[in-house]
């Protein structure tokens, strides 16, 4: 399954609100497995004018200092603005894909904030 086409952008940031993020966070873990946050979220317009919550997926993890730690974009996930339903979420192996590719480029761990980002 291909990314859906965005025709366009809403607005280029914003936020979720706690619920959701638990929703998704959830979702990930279920489909994908660990260690992936939803960050960056822009409100879109899809082609056929369904509105959506586009998010960058983070590869992250906690370090021996109990510091959370991303590796970068791996992914991304579409939203239904209204249902509030997962549209598309990048499949996994495309994920550890994209994981490969940024160690391979010797991409490093850098630190993330703590809470939504």
């Amino acid at each position: 399954m291909e990314d859906p086409t965005i025709v366009k952008i809403l607005q280029e940031k914003g936020e979720i609100n706690d619920e959701l993020d638990y929703a998704l966070m959830n979702y990930l873990i279920q489909n994908r497995g660990p260690g992936f946050i939803c960050c960056q979220p822009s409100l879109i317009e899809l082609e056929g004018g369904r509105k959506a919550i586009k998010m960058d997926l983070d590869n992250t993890f906690i370090d021996n200092n109990n510091q959370l730690m991303g590796l970068g974009i791996v992914g991304k996930i579409y939203i239904d603005f209204d249902t509030l339903q997962v549209i598309f979420c990048t499949p996994l192996e495309e994920i550890e894909d994209n994981i490969k590719k940024l160690k391979a480029a010797g991409i490093e761990p850098q630190p993330r904030p703590k809470g939504k980002y």
